[in-house]
């Protein structure tokens, strides 16, 4: 029997995208969904003095310290994202309705498959390579955006999902790669990983992966998006593999990963 052979995916700038200004509007409109909630919450009966009246101070403290903890491979969920923004505003915390508003945004963005995406995956399903997703979430649930994979008609050809707000861990920490490649039985060193940014790089490498391969074909950011999640271009990683065009991964991942 042969051993299976994985490649694994980030979400962001790999499989979908958004447009700059797309992208711009939607960091905004998540930060605005953060203060619409916050705002809505009554007072908490405990009666603490809060460290802030100003929803929108708690909501960018909030996303800062979420920003924070996933460069260092650590995951802060969305119900503890909501504890610590009624704490710092002194309200009741309503978890579930701060998840299912960031989920209601995510639904109408209109989300883009980057070129070539769906027509390379279904190559590399046929050449039974085995396909999983390792993405950071943090602003939004993973289901969600695993939802508008599925409308994008992507979703049918991945078999695992790796999202960092159902996880303790963000990428670059190992352990995400390696949940993602325990549930699809696949050792390290018959898997690569393909993404657009330093913790993809990063990661791979401290995972053990054949290679981190870079793809370069949608590095256009938001300013938002770009300033908070990307670092500086002195601090990333030379990525050994990159490809430019998706189409280009089949090829990179035969050469890599020989059957």
């Amino acid at each position: 029997m042969r051993e299976p052979r994985a490649v694994l995916l980030d979400l962001w700038h790999t499989l979908v995208y958004l447009e700059p200004a797309e992208e711009e509007r939607y960091m905004a409109d998540q930060l605005e969904t953060m203060v619409r909630v916050f705002e809505q919450w009554p007072p908490s009966p405990r009666g603490r003095h809060p460290p802030t009246h100003d929803p929108r101070q708690a909501a960018e403290e909030v996303r800062a310290e979420v920003v924070a903890a996933a460069r260092g491979g650590v995951s802060i969920p969305l119900a503890t994202q909501a504890l610590h923004g009624a704490r710092r505003l002194g309200r009741a915390v309503r978890p579930l309705e701060y998840s299912q508003a960031l989920a209601a945004l995510v639904e109408r963005t209109p989300f883009r498959p980057c070129p070539g995406v769906p027509e390379t995956l279904a190559t590399l399903r046929n050449r039974e390579y085995r396909l999983g997703v390792v993405s950071n979430a943090l602003g939004e649930p993973g289901e969600s955006l695993q939802q508008q994979l599925d409308r994008a008609g992507i979703g049918s050809y991945i078999e695992a999902w790796a999202f960092s707000d159902q996880l303790p861990w963000t990428k670059p920490a190992p352990e995400i790669f390696w949940h993602c490649l325990g549930m699809l039985e696949t050792r390290r060193e018959r898997a690569v990983h393909v993404g657009d940014g330093w913790a993809d790089i990063v990661g791979a490498r401290a995972a053990g992966l054949r290679a981190g391969i870079l793809y370069t074909g949608e590095q256009r950011y938001g300013a938002t998006y770009g300033r908070l999640l990307n670092p500086p271009r002195s601090e990333s990683p030379d990525a050994e593999f990159r490809i430019d065009r998706f189409e280009e991964l089949t090829g990179l991942a035969d050469r890599l990963l020989p059957d």
